[in-house]
C-alpha cells in the first residue's frame, strides 16, 4: 500500500468497535482495565434478555479473563457463548466463535487445536456466505496462523491483505491493526527491516491515539526486535527500556519477558556482559511467575460437554421406550419376562461397553492434557538450555578482560566449541523433527561463529555444504569436528602468510557423506602430529580418515549414513 494512502486511512476514519451489544466492555479491553471489564460484563448478565445479549457478555469475560491468563475461566465462557450461539444457529456468529477459538489455541502454542478449529472455520466460509465484518477476522487470524505455524510469508501476506482491506472498509481498528502487524513481520522476515519499523512506528501512534494498550505493547514487542535484526543498537535500547517500563505500568506479564530478553541480547551485542547477565536473570525470574500462572489446570471440554448433553437425552429416549415397552408385553408374563432378561443383558453389555469407552477416553483425555503439558515444559526447557548457554557464553568472555593475549586465544577456542553445541541445540529445539537437523543451517552458523576468529586472523574460509537432513548424533560430531579443524588451522596453519585459505566442501551422493577440508598452511607439514581430539571425534563416527600435508593440510572421509 501507498505509504500516504496509509497513513490518510489510518488516521482519517472513526473507526467502529466490532457491533456486539456491550462495546463499552471492549473498549476496557482494549485499554487494559480487565478488572474493570470483568465487572462491567458480570453487572450485565442479569439484565440480559436474548441470546445475542448473552453472546456479547460471555465472550467479552472469556476475552479479558483470556488476557489475564486465567484459561479455566475463559474456555468456560467461551462455552456458554456457543451454547447460544447454538440456540441462534447463526452461522456468521459460529464463525466469530471458531476464530476466537483459533485465537485462544494459538495465544498459548497449542498450534494443533488451533488448526482443527481452522479447519472448521474454513468449512463454514467455503459453504455459506459470510459478512465482511466476519470475514475481515477470519482472513486475520488465518494470516496469523501461516505465520507462527505453517512460516509461509507469501500466504500470511496474501490473507493479511484481504483482512486489511474489508477491515478498513468496516472501520474495525482492531483488525486494521493487527493486519498491519502482520504485514510488517512478513518485510521482517523478508530482510526488509526499514519498511518494516516505518509500519510498526504507524502502529504505535495509531495505538497510543486510540487507547489500545495490549496493541501498543504487541507494536513495541516487533519493534524492538526489528530494532536489533537492523543493528540500531542504540535506538533498539531506548526504545526496548520505554515499551518494558510500559508494559510494567499495564501489567502485562508476557511482554516484560519478551523485553528482558530484548535487553539482555542488545548488552550483549554491545559487549556488556555484565548487563547481559542482569537483564536475563531478570527475565528467568518473571518466567517462573509466568509458567505458574500458565500451567494452572484448565479444561478444554466444550466437545465433551455437548456430547455428554446429546447421550443423556439419548438415555431418557431409551428410557421412555422401555416403559412403554413393558406396558406393551405387561399382559404375557412370560414373553415379559424373556423380553426383560434379555433388555437386562443388553443393558448389561452396554454398561460394560459404556464403562470401558468412558475410560479409555478419560485416559486418552489425561494423555492429551499431560502431551500439552510437557509441550509447553519442554520449550520453556530448551529457552533455558539456550539462555544458560547464552549466560555461559557471556560469563568467559567476561574473563577475556582479565588475561593475557595468549590466554586469551585459549578461551576464546572454548567459547568457539561452546557456541557449536549451542548451534545445535538451537536447531534441534526449533526443528519439528528432534533427531535431525539441517546440515546447511547449522554449518553456516558454525562459521558464522568463526567470523571474528578469520576476521582477525586475515583468513578467508569457503564452505559449501549440500542441504540434507543429518542425524542429531551425527551432527554433533561433525560440527565438533569442522569446530576442531577450524581452531587447529587458526592456531598452527598459517606462518608469515599473506593469502591465507580454508575450504570446506561437505556433499551427499546416495547415502554416503563425502566430507573434505583443506587450508593452504606453510608450516603445518614441519610441525605435524596425529590430532588426537579429532582422531578421538572419527573413532566416535566409525570412519577412517585420509590427512595430507604436501600442498597445506588436507583431511578427508566417506562415511556411509541411513537417512530414511
Amino acid at each position: 500500500m501507498n505509504k500516504v494512502l496509509f497513513l490518510l486511512l489510518f488516521f482519517n476514519y472513526s473507526f467502529a468497535q466490532f457491533d456486539l451489544p456491550y462495546s463499552h466492555g471492549n473498549n476496557l479491553i482494549n485499554a487494559n482495565k480487565l478488572e474493570e471489564a470483568i465487572n462491567y460484563y458480570n453487572s450485565k448478565i442479569k439484565e440480559t434478555n436474548t441470546d445475542e445479549q448473552n453472546i456479547a457478555v460471555y465472550m467479552g469475560l472469556a476475552e479479558a479473563h483470556k488476557l489475564k491468563l486465567n484459561y479455566n475461566s475463559a474456555n468456560d465462557f467461551y462455552i456458554k457463548a456457543f451454547e447460544s450461539i447454538k440456540r441462534l444457529n447463526n452461522v456468521q456468529l459460529k464463525l466469530f466463535y471458531h476464530v476466537k477459538m483459533v485465537e485462544f489455541y494459538r495465544k498459548r502454542t497449542l498450534f494443533k487445536q488451533a488448526v482443527e478449529q481452522q479447519k472448521i472455520a474454513d468449512e463454514i466460509v467455503k459453504n455459506h456466505t459470510i459478512a465482511s465484518k466476519y470475514l475481515s477476522k477470519y482472513y486475520n487470524r488465518k494470516a496469523a496462523l501461516f505465520a507462527e505455524y505453517y512460516k509461509l510469508q507469501d500466504s500470511t501476506l496474501y490473507y493479511s491483505k484481504k483482512s486489511l482491506k474489508l477491515a478498513l472498509q468496516n472501520k474495525d481498528y482492531d483488525d486494521v491493526f493487527y493486519s498491519t502487524l502482520e504485514i510488517s513481520g512478513v518485510l521482517e522476515q523478508k530482510k526488509q527491516y526499514e519498511e518494516a519499523i516505518t509500519y510498526l512506528e504507524d502502529l504505535i501512534v495509531f495505538s497510543e491515539k486510540n487507547n489500545l494498550i495490549q496493541q501498543r505493547v504487541d507494536a513495541y514487542t516487533n519493534y524492538t526486535r526489528v530494532l536489533v535484526k537492523s543493528n540500531n543498537l542504540k535506538k533498539a535500547l531506548e526504545q526496548t527500556i520505554i515499551a518494558l517500563e510500559f508494559a510494567k505500568e499495564n501489567k502485562i506479564l508476557f511482554s516484560e519477558i519478551l523485553f528482558l530478553d530484548n535487553l539482555s541480547l542488545i548488552y550483549q551485542k554491545t559487549n556488556k556482559p555484565q548487563k547481559a547477565y542482569d537483564y536475563l536473570k531478570m527475565r528467568l525470574e518473571l518466567t517462573d511467575i509466568y509458567y505458574q500462572k500458565e500451567h494452572n489446570k484448565f479444561l478444554f471440554d466444550l466437545e465433551a460437554k455437548y456430547n455428554l448433553s446429546q447421550k443423556e437425552k439419548q438415555i431418557k429416549i431409551s428410557n421412555l421406550e422401555i416403559e412403554n415397552q413393558k406396558e406393551t408385553l405387561a399382559s404375557n408374563k412370560t414373553k415379559l419376562y424373556g423380553i426383560l432378561g434379555l433388555l437386562l443383558l443388553v443393558i448389561l453389555i452396554a454398561v460394560i461397553i459404556t464403562y470401558f469407552l468412558r475410560k479409555a477416553k478419560t485416559t486418552n483425555k489425561s494423555l492429551q492434557f499431560l502431551a500439552n503439558q510437557n509441550e509447553l515444559l519442554l520449550g520453556e526447557t530448551n529457552h533455558r538450555i539456550n539462555n544458560n548457554l547464552q549466560l555461559i557464553t557471556i560469563l568467559i568472555s567476561e574473563q577475556l578482560k582479565k588475561v593475557s593475549s595468549a590466554e586469551s586465544k585459549e578461551i576464546k577456542k572454548i567459547i568457539k566449541k561452546i557456541s557449536s553445541i549451542s548451534a545445535l541445540h538451537r536447531h534441534l529445539y526449533q526443528s519439528n523433527d528432534k533427531s535431525k537437523v539441517n546440515s546447511t543451517k547449522y554449518f553456516r552458523d558454525i562459521k558464522d561463529n568463526f567470523f571474528d576468529l578469520f576476521q582477525e586472523n586475515n583468513i578467508n574460509a569457503s564452505v559449501t555444504i549440500q542441504s540434507m537432513e543429518l542425524p542429531s548424533d551425527i551432527a554433533m560430531y561433525l560440527g565438533l569436528l569442522v569446530t576442531e579443524l577450524f581452531i587447529n588451522t587458526i592456531k598452527h596453519a598459517f606462518e608469515e602468510q599473506d593469502f591465507k585459505e580454508i575450504h570446506l566442501d561437505i556433499r551427499r551422493i546416495s547415502n554416503v557423506i563425502y566430507f573434505e577440508y583443506s587450508d593452504n598452511g606453510n608450516s603445518i607439514a614441519a610441525n605435524f602430529e596425529k590430532p588426537k581430539l579429532i582422531d578421538k571425534l572419527c573413532q566416535q563416527l566409525k570412519i577412517q580418515y585420509t590427512i595430507k600435508t604436501e600442498k597445506g593440510y588436507s583431511f578427508s572421509f566417506e562415511k556411509e549414513i541411513d537417512f530414511n
